[in-house]
């Protein structure tokens, strides 16, 4: 099923670059624009002055500058294709110490429909653009889209363990205190097995939907000039973990409400009598442990401006989903906590649309809680929504169901880190 291939990876030149935790930053997509400065003021070669460029044409820039790091030496790139194994060692939100594991190769693109590739969540236009105009401009993938994939016998696993044994090609700590360690596997045999032993398995796009469909829609642009089958545009980096390691964790992706015009705390509480059964908590902290405590119920708590304390909402067994969702749509898709809360709550009862959501007009995410917590105190919020996570297997069987969950549905902890490896269309 899934065509995995070693690569001939583009990294920092470590006598060039002795200090990687300098150059290397978050995806994208989570880098405010004061982290930004703060990338720029590490390093003249942080990896975030190609991922997130600026000036009159910040693609072309992006593209001039990768070329001249990569003539610089600054740059450097792989003689042999290779898998590269990549651990994360961090600690869990309630201090459990954990180390994922997973490896870096490419994939080749394939169509959703094909059922190889998974997708778990709703895209947006403007991300899926702007990733689209740095790759055609690049032609270089800068950062690895994280997916899962299901090996319990963990087969894969066991061919490239051996390799950690060595020295790490990288051993960096990065902002965040997580240990990031990575390994180059250049041994044929070993990146020969990985690939068959990978074509048994479908993945699951965990974190980088945008990226995904842009390099599809780059494969296709490029195709119709191109009709080879092995061109470099029918592949893009990707990131593999078992969904079976101890490892994997899941964190909520809160959200919050904002600028709704006309609102009134006291008839969202009664119109939600319609749909949910409601426990008043004297503060936030005891709602959100009510939540995990009864994590196997459908459920999410708020603050309220205008409530006091902290409000627990549990759907009412006897409510109707099946007219909510469309015809066909399994039970465990349509009662995840983040569907119940976007189709009953702020559809149904705060009449906020689909559209709204994807324009994020009225919607605000939070992954920190004391964040959310702290711009609630301050006024900044009408509501601050807090589920529990979604667990991994519910994340599979919406997938396998090609039922796509909200965008930002789940955060998988912790989030790669980019310029590690990247992937140079050769």
């Amino acid at each position: 099923m899934a065509d995995v291939r070693g690569f001939r990876g583009l990294y920092y030149n470590p006598s060039r670059i002795p200090d990687l935790s300098r150059v290397i930053s978050l995806p994208y997509d989570v880098i405010t624009p004061e982290h930004r400065g703060q990338y720029l003021e590490r390093s003249d070669y942080n990896v975030v002055r190609l991922i997130l460029p600026e000036g009159e044409d910040p693609y072309a820039a992006a593209d001039r500058l990768a070329k001249e790091w990569i003539r610089e030496g600054i740059l450097i790139q792989d003689q042999e294709a290779c898998l590269y194994v990549y651990h994360q060692t961090f600690r869990t939100a309630d201090g459990e110490e954990k180390t994922r594991t997973g490896f870096l190769s490419r994939i080749r693109l394939e169509d959703f429909e094909k059922g190889i590739v998974l997708p778990h969540e709703a895209t947006l236009f403007a991300p899926k653009e702007d990733r689209l105009k740095l790759l055609r401009a690049t032609k270089i993938n800068f950062s690895a889209i994280f997916s899962l994939y299901s090996d319990p016998a963990h087969e894969i696993d066991s061919v490239l363990h051996p390799f950690t044994s060595a020295p790490p090609r990288f051993s960096v700590i990065d902002e965040a205190g997580i240990l990031n360690r990575v390994w180059a596997v250049k041994d044929a045999a070993a990146v020969q097995k990985v690939q068959e032993m990978m074509r048994k398995h479908w993945v699951l796009i965990a974190d980088g939907h945008h990226r995904y469909e842009s390099c599809l829609v780059y494969r296709d642009e490029q195709s119709k000039t191109n009709p080879d089958p092995e061109a470099p545009f029918h592949f893009t980096l990707m990131y593999f973990a078992n969904i079976h390691h101890p490892g994997i964790a899941i964190s909520p992706y809160n959200r919050a409400v904002i600028d709704l015009h006309s609102w009134n705390p006291q008839d969202v509480l009664r119109k939600s009598e319609a749909y949910f059964d409601i426990e008043r908590f004297d503060t936030r902290d005891r709602a959100v442990q009510s939540l995990k405590q009864h994590g196997s119920t459908t459920a999410f708590a708020a603050l309220l401006r205008g409530i006091n304390g902290a409000v627990v909402f549990r759907l009412k067994p006897d409510v109707n989903l099946q007219s909510h969702y469309p015809e066909g749509t399994p039970e465990v898709v349509r009662k995840l906590d983040v569907n119940v809360l976007h189709r009953l709550f702020l559809h149904e009862i705060l009449g906020i649309t689909e559209e709204d959501v994807k324009k994020q007009t009225y919607i605000k995410y939070y992954k920190d809680l004391e964040e959310e917590r702290r711009d609630f105190d301050s006024g900044k919020l009408q509501i601050a929504l807090f589920l529990n996570p979604t667990r991994v297997d519910q994340v599979v069987e919406a997938a396998k169901a090609s039922a796509k969950m909200p965008q930002k549905s789940t955060f998988f902890y912790p989030k790669l880190m980019t310029g590690f490896v990247m992937n140079k269309h050769d």
